[in-house]
């Protein structure tokens, strides 16, 4: 039935209609490029794919801003040059804050590590290559 009310359409009708599909698939794939590159989705994608770096910027400004907030936590009295990770084992809140994370990121670098040299073994030594001097 969809087809005798096709042909009864003028040239005119038939084009009008074209452009509104055209424009209601515009409007649909605009909406969806538009989620796809939110600053959200953007955010998301980069923090999943690149992991160990968000880590360890977090932890490096995490550490730069309790430098800033407590600064006796990092220069000790009496002039001693003492590292700065060694002093924060010695206070409690450094300890607090700083245990789970170094945890974390540890964690978070190994299974990248993991990741990747799987990939890259997998890149090495693929089923498919059959070399005649292979064993």
């Amino acid at each position: 039935m969809a087809r005798p009310q096709q042909e009864q359409l003028t040239p005119k009708q038939q084009v009008l209609r074209d452009l509104e599909d055209a424009r209601a698939s515009l409007a649909h794939h605009a909406s969806l490029a538009a989620e796809e590159w939110s600053p959200k989705a953007l955010l998301t994608r980069s923090v999943e794919k690149h992991r160990a770096l968000w880590i360890g910027g977090a932890v490096i400004a995490g550490m730069a801003l309790i430098k800033l907030v407590m600064p006796s936590a990092s220069g000790r009295a009496g002039g001693r040059s003492e590292n700065f990770l060694s002093g924060a084992k010695g206070s409690g809140l450094m300890a607090l804050l700083l245990g789970p994370a170094i945890a974390f990121a540890r964690r978070s670098v190994l299974n990248y590590g993991t990741q990747w040299f799987e990939t890259y073994l997998r890149s090495k030594v693929s089923p498919n290559d059959s070399e005649p001097g292979a064993v």
